[in-house]
């Protein structure tokens, strides 16, 4: 708690144009889940969690997810030469890193030949890629799914904007050729951990989400006047209200299990962040709509932040897994 209070009294004094990667930096959360050999400061990576809560609910499009607890922890479980070179970096606000996990039409391939690496496919959504330095790209080889480390300017790309304020990029593998080191020591396991990592994540950004539409549309409500009164007299709103309310707080629930489920089993922590992000977003539609409908016409402009927490709260409804795939995964579980 501590530790959010004060991200979110730095950022709250930020300014327009300031630097908000730049303030991470020197709030020291750029490394909070690196080892010490790394440059970080060691610890379990749910407490990054407290940044998206302070990021989200302000509507802040920073890739810290993507840079710091995704490929930074994936790199980081690798060790190595490219940790030791990269990390320190990342730490320091100096090098982003992204992530590319979504397959095209066609899973990504990669093959070793005397050349090293040979990585064909196409890989989609990347958040964040076009501005990396470096990529992590996931490929299928013959031992199974691979992770590999590819610096930015041997990567074609085709960048654009995301709904949500963010910028991911499209990424073309026609025959990318890497050294034989650029494939990372990880496991198969690793980044499916890290991938349901990402889901926890976006899980925890969510509920902050929900909790601030709540709060703001109950303001908004009382402000607002029809026939002499505020319509958060009349008690269908009142009724609109308290089901938001609850929403919330049951897709606050289910993200602090998930939280938690991160240090179970393999199976346990698949069902209960399964469970999780099917909560995440009915909760996160019924909540989001009905924000935007309770602020009216307000409610689809750029004046109040309901309209750009909307956005993000209707993709994140989707990233990590579908709301469908998500439950299939669930009841596949038992």
């Amino acid at each position: 708690m501590e530790l959010k209070d004060a991200l979110a009294a730095r950022f709250d004094r930020l300014k327009s144009g300031d630097d908000g990667w730049q303030a991470l930096a020197d709030a020291g959360v750029l490394g909070l889940p690196f080892a010490e050999a790394h440059g970080g400061l060691g610890l379990p990576p749910r407490d990054g969690f407290a940044v998206l809560e302070v990021l989200g609910p302000r509507a802040i499009a920073l890739p810290y997810l993507e840079c710091v607890l995704l490929a930074g922890i994936l790199l980081d479980r690798a060790g190595g030469d490219a940790a030791a070179r990269w990390l320190p970096r990342v730490t320091a606000g100096e090098a982003k890193l992204a992530l590319a996990s979504i397959d095209d039409r066609e899973p990504a391939r990669a093959a070793i030949d005397a050349a090293g690496w040979r990585l064909s496919g196409g890989k989609l959504l990347s958040i964040g890629a076009a501005e990396a330095d470096a990529v992590i790209v996931t490929a299928h080889t013959n031992d199974g799914p691979a992770a590999f480390l590819i610096e930015r300017e041997a990567l074609a790309m085709k960048a654009y904007p995301t709904i949500d304020g963010r910028r991911a990029a499209d990424l073309l593998l026609d025959d990318v050729t890497v050294p034989a080191d650029a494939r990372l020591a990880v496991e198969p396991e690793d980044i499916a951990d890290i991938l349901d990592l990402g889901a926890a994540a976006i899980a925890a950004e969510a509920a902050a989400i929900m909790a601030r539409l709540v709060a703001d549309t109950r303001d908004y409500c009382v402000q607002r006047e029809q026939f002499g009164k505020a319509i958060s007299s009349f008690q269908v709103v009142q009724h609109r209200l308290v089901d938001m309310h609850i929403e919330a707080r049951r897709a606050a629930a289910a993200a602090a299990l998930a939280a938690d489920a991160l240090d179970l089993d393999p199976a346990g922590r698949t069902k209960a962040i399964s469970a999780a992000k099917v909560t995440i977003a009915d909760a996160g539609r019924f909540v989001g709509q009905n924000a935007v409908q309770l602020h009216g016409g307000m409610g689809m402009t750029e004046e109040l932040p309901v309209s750009a927490l909307f956005k993000r709260l209707t993709v994140i409804e989707s990233e990590y897994g579908t709301r469908d795939e998500h439950l299939a995964r669930y009841m596949a579980l038992g």
